[in-house]
């Protein structure tokens, strides 16, 4: 994790830990200033959409699960490339939170987004999205996808750091909800999820019309989503504090450690250095 949240939320209670990474979350976006093109993003959504109608209308042959999210992520690489060299940046990020709010009716449309994707997403276009969305699914969960969209979405926005924190802080909030009888508990199979979406995202953007050109010719979520198998899900606070925590701790980072080789042996990342 940043050494931002390291510093300010090591050794503190479970419910001071989630105040700071919360304020974090909400005061960093403001700070972040803007990174979106409203209207590429706009354009970009209306293309997930007819690619959404387009499988839609195959009736019983129409994609789901992992192969339906393929070709909703596709869609976004493809849409970045068209422009050329010099407009790759702008529509990757664009295509990124369009492909968040096409996939997420809520987390991107809460004070910790900010403004960032205001003016993006319209009543019209999301009835229209609900209707032919389908259940599309990565590692065969459709939370997974969720996870991995609505990050990646963040970091394109607004950068690496807060989609990290948001993360971080969305778990917590879970844990907490779970010690009450609700929630899902901290669950680092989210937290992997994550991190293929920001890294997928944060990498494309270091040499966009390099890494965009060869990550589009065969893309699928295989080679850039890590197994899930063996990460702990379901933590309550005496769980996650006992084998894990506080958040920033030796035996944190060193799950975190295993999630991040995980990723660093996908298929995209592992080809770069051949």
């Amino acid at each position: 994790m940043p050494s931002l949240i390291e510093g300010a939320v090591g050794g503190q209670s479970v419910g001071m830990r989630r105040a700071i990474v919360l304020f974090f979350a909400l005061a960093a976006p403001a700070a972040a200033g803007p990174k979106l093109d409203a209207e590429a993003a706009s354009r970009n959504y209306k293309a997930i959409l007819r690619a959404a109608e387009a499988n839609a209308g195959l009736g019983k042959g129409a994609l789901t699960g992992d192969a339906l999210f393929d070709l909703y992520l596709q869609t976004v690489l493809t849409g970045a490339i068209k422009g050329g060299e010099e407009t790759m940046e702008r529509e990757l990020r664009a295509g990124f939170a369009a492909l968040g709010l096409f996939l997420d009716d809520t987390a991107l449309k809460n004070p910790l987004a900010g403004k960032a994707f205001a003016n993006i997403e319209t009543a019209d276009l999301e009835a229209n999205a609900a209707k032919v969305r389908g259940r599309p699914t990565c590692a065969g969960r459709s939370d997974t996808a969720l996870h991995f969209a609505v990050s990646a979405a963040l970091a394109a926005a607004l950068g690496e750091g807060i989609a990290r924190m948001a993360g971080v802080q969305k778990e917590m909030s879970d844990m907490q909800s779970l010690d009450h009888g609700t929630g899902s508990g901290y669950s680092f199979s989210d937290l992997a999820a994550n991190e293929a979406g920001i890294r997928l995202v944060t990498w494309l953007l270091e040499k966009p019309a390099e890494r965009l050109k060869r990550a589009e010719a065969k893309f699928s979520q295989k080679t850039c989503v890590p197994s899930l198998e063996g990460l702990p899900d379901g933590l309550r606070t005496d769980e996650f504090d006992d084998k894990y925590g506080p958040v920033g701790s030796d035996r944190y980072e060193k799950r975190m450690k295993g999630i991040q080789e995980r990723m660093d042996a996908l298929p995209l990342y592992q080809e770069e250095g051949r």
